[in-house]
């Protein structure tokens, strides 16, 4: 069975969980469990012959205030588990269950059996319990909230840990890390150590070949004909490092496209501090796979500039297409970017490396160099669906065997 609560924020992890979903079809019988999914991901899901298990009231995910300190969104994230019945009955079916962390994922573990085998895909720990990055504004202020929310924070994270020392008190439950940089965070933290299962990019989705569907979809996005512009991907905040990517741009004489957002307010302010830099800036925000991939392989660059990014996606979906990334030196971008081969690692704040970078891939041959190389580090690592799949067979299975073998003994005994 293969679990995860939030869905609908349809981040890198949904994008990822989804595509790698068809060849673990292929190797296991699954039935999918969630708290709440949207309608494109539930097409999807049916579309491979997979039960969806989902509660007919589904979860809702509420930030704010209150939730942190109370952990209102971790408790109403165990009640939606506890009530939604058919997954009870799916777990007695599971030889072994399969969870993606998440919002509301690390709620359910305490519900299933301890003898029933379980690999947790962890992804990054819930931002702002042990980071201060989190709880700034999206333009870097407010950055005195962070010690007085981590005062705040006792009961939630406490809530967390003890959700995470159930794998470390039972050897049939183990933990995969999306890199080897959060692998590195889950033993600081949790003092759990864990070997690492890359996410994927499918190359048949993300390929070299322009469809149809995306010239169409890009005919619907006004402004970006003709323009000179890099994307970057993600939520309006400060770990993301949105504002932060329009001053490596000042100066450079190229638009921005930003695939994500946030609220109204946000990308009111977001466009204002863009207009002050005399960059061009469009949001895009609930686009079409067709929609994001012909954006970027439209782009001169996709660049990146999180802090502290568990893997990121964005890179190697760049490589993919053949699009140049250009990364900040940090977290997981280190593991799939190598500098100058397959795109650029860059400091942060060195301004004048970022117009350098801007400037070599204007360079045809160093754009098909990258693209080359970006599609050889891929085959490499081996990040396509069909290997992480038969990856997380070789992690699920000895579990599964090792189990039946202990209920054998049990009952011989």
């Amino acid at each position: 069975m293969v679990v995860k609560a939030a869905m609908t924020v349809n981040g890198g992890a949904a994008r990822d969980l989804l595509r790698n979903l068809e060849e673990i079809n292929n190797i296991f019988e699954v039935k999918f469990a969630c708290l709440n999914i949207l309608p494109e991901q539930e097409k999807i899901i049916e579309n491979l012959g997979i039960e969806i298990l989902v509660p007919e009231k589904q979860w809702i995910s509420k930030g704010g205030l209150w939730n942190e300190l109370s952990a209102g969104q971790e408790r109403s994230a165990s009640k939606s588990w506890l009530d939604h019945a058919p997954i009870h009955e799916a777990m007695k079916w599971a030889d072994a269950i399969h969870l993606t962390g998440g919002n509301g994922s690390m709620e359910f573990p305490k519900f299933v059996n301890p003898n029933t085998p379980m690999h947790l895909h962890y992804l990054e720990a819930k931002p702002g319990i042990h980071d201060n990055i989190s709880h700034y504004n999206p333009n870097g202020g407010g950055r005195w909230r962070a010690f007085v929310m981590h005062l705040l924070q006792i009961y939630q994270r406490r809530r967390i840990e003890k959700s995470f020392s159930l794998f470390n008190n039972n050897n049939k439950w183990i933990v995969s890390a999306n890199s080897a940089f959060s692998a590195e965070n889950l033993h600081n933290i949790y003092r759990i150590k864990g070997d690492v299962l890359y996410p994927s990019v499918d190359l048949a989705e993300f390929s070299r070949k322009e469809t149809i569907g995306e010239v169409s979809e890009l005919e619907k996005i006004s402004g970006l004909k003709g323009k000179n512009y890099v994307v970057t991907v993600g939520r309006i905040s400060w770990f993301k490092g949105i504002y932060e990517a329009v001053d490596h741009l000042a100066g450079n004489n190229l638009d921005l496209v930003l695939i994500g957002g946030g609220t109204s307010e946000e990308n009111s302010n977001l466009k204002k501090y863009a207009e002050k830099h005399d960059i061009r800036l469009t949001i895009l925000s609930g686009i079409s796979s067709e929609a994001m991939r012909a954006v970027i392989r439209r782009a001169k660059a996709v660049i990146g500039l999180a802090h502290g990014e568990a893997f990121g996606l964005t890179p190697i979906e760049a490589m993919a297409i053949g699009t140049p990334p250009i990364f900040v030196n940090e977290g997981g971008y280190r593991e799939t970017v190598v500098n100058n081969k397959n795109g650029m690692l860059l400091k942060r704040g060195d301004y004048a490396s970022w117009k350098l970078a801007f400037e070599l891939i204007d360079d045809p041959s160093v754009r098909e160099k990258w693209a080359n190389e970006g599609l050889l580090q891929i085959e490499k690592m081996g990040l396509t669906p069909k290997n992480h799949a038969q990856r997380l067979f070789g992690i699920v299975n000895p579990l599964i065997l090792e189990a039946e073998v202990s209920n054998r003994v049990a009952k011989e005994d």
